[in-house]
């Protein structure tokens, strides 16, 4: 699963909500359900980031359009978001993971566990087989 999600370049727009000027920044490529939970709670940490507002059906999140003195801040409170909602999510996931590896071994395990009972079982009636005769 990849976790290395990005804001591509904002595009300037009118705030789906409360309307006036705004940055609308696509996340690519399309994150899951519980990356966007991460983001809304990184969005909102902040005072950088003005009436965050995301919109996880159409990959985008929304913010006020800062002063042109505020450009580079807002920007870097997104990108910071994102990555920090990155980090969020990889860690979400690696329990995920872990275990997964861990119930494929069990698996395998088991299955050459009952290869080797079998085998046994065989052994010992073709030899117990070969004594009766």
């Amino acid at each position: 699963m990849n976790t290395d999600f990005h804001a591509n370049k904002p595009i300037l727009t009118t705030h789906p909500v409360n309307g006036g000027d705004a940055f609308i920044f696509t996340i690519t490529p399309s994150p899951p359900r519980w990356w966007w939970r991460a983001l809304r709670h990184h969005a909102t940490a902040g005072p950088t980031l003005v009436r965050p507002w995301d919109q996880e059906h159409e990959n985008q999140i929304a913010v006020v359009c800062p002063d042109l003195a505020d450009f580079a801040g807002v920007i870097d409170a997104i990108d910071r978001a994102v990555s920090q909602s990155n980090a969020d999510y990889a860690a979400e996931l690696a329990p995920q993971r872990d275990s997964a590896a861990h119930l494929k071994t069990d698996q395998d395990e088991r299955v050459q566990y009952l290869i080797d009972i079998r085998d046994a079982i065989d052994a010992r009636y073709d030899r117990h087989e070969m004594v009766i005769s």
